[in-house]
């Protein structure tokens, strides 16, 4: 199913079918959920081997032209919706401070080190010397501190980093976070959307006012040409701070939202590679020897992006728990996967596959006709008959699954319409609430605390203005369960805490549940090493995050 606010968007994953994720997990606003995700390899290598793994030597040159799933709002962290493909791009053109070890760990990146104290309330950062951005100027803690204090002054991204009480600069190379409480995962937050760093060039243009604010970072690409809904053009960056990196001269991104025209394109050649969210296209190429698949339905490291309808719960009528657990036991899961998982999906009752030391049996309610219709029936006595509106992207294979939601709840008593809208507007009726109900993808994260905004009461605020918890589910226990399992390096205490969150919202039902999410990647064969990044200091890097991946070490053989 499509979009995310994603463990890999912003610090979340993002949300929004169909591609659009805030910042991330991140977005379904993309803000907070990032975080290590879920990475498998199936398919066929260019020679031989596991897909998405270089053979032989590098070879330097040629532009690799990419279908992406989305597009984005603009580039600037601070202020853009990055979903996956926001995410991907970001990857071309800045550099993480830290990435997602293959572990489900943290490996430094951008910086050398970062270390906490006794208490992990303050972390230390030595940032790596002799790197610069693309402007020329230098990498130095005074530009990350700027760049922590632009993310802390934004409506979409403040939110984010609310547990850092301050960031100072004590000599040139070091950077010091102090946090609000005792935080062991805090690495993991500066692995997701603010993460990146641009340079002082980029900060002061977006003070200005500039409509368009024009990438500057250190990665290893530079931003060459954007013209949004057709491409984005980055070239070699020739003074990349690792050495021989990138391979590619240039890559050429094409965003198609439609898996068929994806498809399509790459097997006449139009694109090289593309990124799906449909897990049609993990069926239609894993078995044809001429392509490279990887996908993410294996090895999920804590949580996976889940595909989900958010309930608005500040909304009528969905601010009515009658109305919101009428809508799930209308909800015939087994059946949309059936349509849309392609046999690839197993049945979820919340963010954590089971497995996982954070699933628990919560009592999310199953597919019950009947005892919709009850529920419809009652609220019906009082209040006339509820309406819900689905907000969507326009999307081939998100209007069948609409339509089928709408046929569902519609024998359930419900009188049903469907709201397409482009993947922009989708994301930001998401974070300010203009919906009841809305298609989402979101949640992927190395640990839960990264989807901590996403649920808390700290990032509630009225319909039309931003908010984080985009529900608006206001769950005291929720909260506490967050702070002890953010605090905690006692693994059953935070196990435990994370298994009352799954309880709670399984009570308070602000997201029914449709499935995990399969994210795809797909190659010719002569495309070599897109799923194989490494650190500066040689250590594998979980390179592909569901629908985000780092094109650094991608070259094409000959």
């Amino acid at each position: 199913m499509d979009q995310e606010i994603n463990r890999r968007s912003f610090l979340g994953k993002g949300a929004v079918m169909g591609g659009a994720a805030l910042l991330g997990t991140a977005a379904a606003a993309g803000l907070a959920g990032c975080g290590g995700g879920s990475s498998s390899s199936s398919g066929t290598s260019s020679s031989s081997g596991t897909a998405g793994v270089g053979t032989g030597t590098p070879v330097k040159g040629g532009t690799l032209t990419v279908a992406v799933t989305s597009e984005i709002n603009g580039f600037y962290p601070a202020t853009s919706n990055l979903d996956w493909t926001g995410r991907t791009y970001a990857n071309s053109l800045y550099d993480l401070l830290v990435v997602v070890g293959s572990d489900g760990g943290y490996e430094p990146y951008l910086c050398q080190s970062i270390t906490p104290n006794s208490t992990f309330d303050v972390w230390t950062m030595t940032l790596r010397p002799g790197v610069t951005f693309h402007d020329g100027s230098a990498l130095t803690s005074a530009v990350v501190v700027s760049n922590v204090n632009a993310l802390k002054g934004s409506l979409l991204t403040g939110k984010a980093l609310q547990q850092v009480t301050s960031v100072t600069a004590p000599d040139a190379m070091t950077v010091t976070y102090t946090l609000a409480g005792p935080n062991p995962d805090f690495p993991l937050l500066l692995t997701t959307q603010v993460g990146y760093v641009v340079a002082q060039s980029m900060i002061d243009q977006a003070k200005s006012g500039t409509k368009t604010v024009t990438p500057v970072g250190t990665g290893p690409f530079v931003y060459s040409e954007w013209q949004p809904n057709d491409h984005l053009t980055v070239t070699r960056n020739p003074h990349y701070w690792r050495a021989g990196l990138p391979y590619l001269d240039k890559v050429v991104f094409r965003p198609v939202t439609d898996s068929v025209q994806r498809e399509s394109a790459l097997k006449t050649g139009s694109v090289d590679f593309i990124v799906s969210n449909d897990p049609g296209t993990v069926v239609r190429f894993s078995d044809n020897p001429s392509y490279q698949v990887v996908d993410s339905r294996n090895e999920v490291v804590g949580e996976p992006n889940m595909t989900f309808i958010a309930l608005n719960t500040a909304v009528a009528p969905t601010n009515d728990l009658s109305i919101r657990q009428a809508l799930t036991k209308a909800t015939n899961q087994s059946v949309i996967q059936k349509v849309f998982g392609k046999g690839l999906q197993s049945p979820v009752n919340g963010p954590f596959l089971k497995g996982s030391p954070y699933y628990t049996d919560n009592g999310f309610p199953s597919y019950n006709l009947s005892a919709a219709k009850s529920l419809v029936s009652q609220y019906k006595a009082s209040h006339g008959t509820p309406t819900v509106a689905i907000v969507t992207i326009t999307d081939p294979r998100l209007a069948v699954l609409t339509q089928l939601l709408q046929q569902m709840w519609q024998e359930a008593g419900f009188v049903v319409t469907i709201q397409p809208v482009e993947q922009a507007v989708l994301a930001s009726n998401l974070i300010a609430g203009k919906y009841q109900t809305i298609t989402v993808t979101q949640f992927g994260a190395v640990t839960p605390d990264l989807n901590y905004n996403w649920w808390s009461t700290t990032t509630i605020s009225p319909p039309g203005t931003l908010a984080l918890n985009y529900t608006r589910n206001s769950d005291q226990d929720i909260e506490s369960a967050l702070l002890q399992g953010r605090a905690t390096t006692d693994a059953a205490t935070r196990n435990s805490a994370y298994q009352t969150v799954s309880k709670q919202l399984a009570d308070d039902l602000p997201y029914i549940w449709l499935g995990q999410s399969i994210f795809s990647e797909v190659a010719e064969l002569r495309v070599q090493n897109f799923n194989n990044l490494k650190t500066p200091d040689g250590k594998s890097v979980h390179s592909f995050l569901e629908g985000t991946f780092f094109p650094t070490e991608i070259w094409l053989q000959n």
